[in-house]
């Protein structure tokens, strides 16, 4: 049964590596071409990023210089020369119109009918409102966006951030600016979007909750920090990497929110300062710049703290440095 089994195989084995004969007067088949592998495309893709300008030209006598063309440019980056796509001419007052504090009227003594009740608020925040690919939403307009970071002022501070808007808007406020009224606290809102509209802008920088945001404060943990006797005091160096990412992200929402209108935006960011400790918030901070590029969006930062003065042996609000802190 062993022979038999393995002449068997042989034979199997050996038909196998046979090749087959071809017979006299059949047509011999062309033998079988292996699969080919399909070839696979690859994609290259570029784009290209439009950076918007403004640029001041006058003579001489101080007017505004038109008339002038793209080939009248020269831009370079890095030693290499740009493309200008356009030059636009826009006329924009310089000049402030203040407007004047009017007193309350009087109140009558008639019955007056009863106030409207009011309706409910939206569930979601306003958005600002896109423009079209290509166009120019707001011409001769200069946009400004006032952003309120509630959650790094405290009271003192927002109350001087609502007062310094205020008085902007009564006194600084052109002809050609529109305004926009965003605040941060425990999400992005856009309060209000553009408009020259100043008794609404008034309106809704009184309507802003002192205190509200509160509870992010970045706390100070070296030897000027008061001794309040307690056992263990908590490291709160993470606590504040964190508030500062949360500021900065806070900042690129807002640019990408601003990104859908062409034109050039000034976002002037009321808060009291930001705590940046070597590279713990380099990645959220190159984030942010990279939004505010694309977006065409520019920071003017107001610490609402004001001038401020440390003294050598401390002052009366927190204890004095000792040690090598002094």
């Amino acid at each position: 049964m062993r022979s038999i089994t393995a002449t068997f195989l042989t034979w199997v084995m050996f038909a196998s590596a046979q090749q087959p004969v071809p017979q006299a007067g059949r047509p011999q088949q062309a033998p079988a071409t292996a699969t080919t592998t399909p070839k696979t495309s690859v994609t290259f893709s570029t784009s290209l990023q439009m950076v918007v300008e403004d640029i001041v030209l006058k003579d001489k006598s101080g007017n505004a210089i038109t008339g002038l063309k793209p080939s009248d440019f020269t831009v370079t980056e890095d030693g290499k020369p740009q493309k200008v796509e356009f030059v636009e001419f826009q006329n924009l007052e310089e000049t402030a119109t203040p407007i004047a504090d009017t007193p309350e009227p009087a109140k009558q003594l008639e019955k007056r009918p009863e106030p409207a009740q009011p309706q409910p608020k939206a569930a979601t925040a306003n958005q600002i409102a896109p423009g079209k690919p290509g166009d120019i939403k707001y011409r001769d307009r200069r946009l400004l966006v006032m952003f309120f970071d509630m959650t790094s002022m405290p009271l003192a501070d927002q109350v001087r951030a609502q007062t310094a808007a205020t008085k902007f808007v009564k006194t600084q406020m052109t002809k050609s600016d529109l305004m926009a009224v965003m605040k941060f606290s425990s999400d992005i809102k856009v309060v209000e979007d553009f408009t020259d509209d100043r008794d609404a802008l008034l309106k809704d920088i009184k309507n802003l909750t002192i205190g509200e945001g509160q509870g992010f404060d970045v706390t100070a943990d070296d030897d000027s920090t008061a001794d309040t006797a307690a056992a263990f005091n908590q490291d709160d160096s993470e606590f504040n990497i964190f508030n500062t990412d949360r500021q900065l992200s806070a900042l690129e929402t807002a640019a990408k929110m601003l990104s859908s209108l062409n034109e050039k935006k000034a976002l002037v960011y009321f808060a009291s300062g930001m705590t940046k400790t070597g590279t713990d918030n380099q990645a959220q901070l190159q984030a942010t710049v990279n939004a505010a590029i694309r977006s065409n969006v520019s920071f003017f930062p107001i610490d609402t703290r004001g001038l401020q003065a440390s003294a050598p042996l401390g002052e009366a609000t927190q204890a004095s440095s000792g040690g090598s802190a002094m």
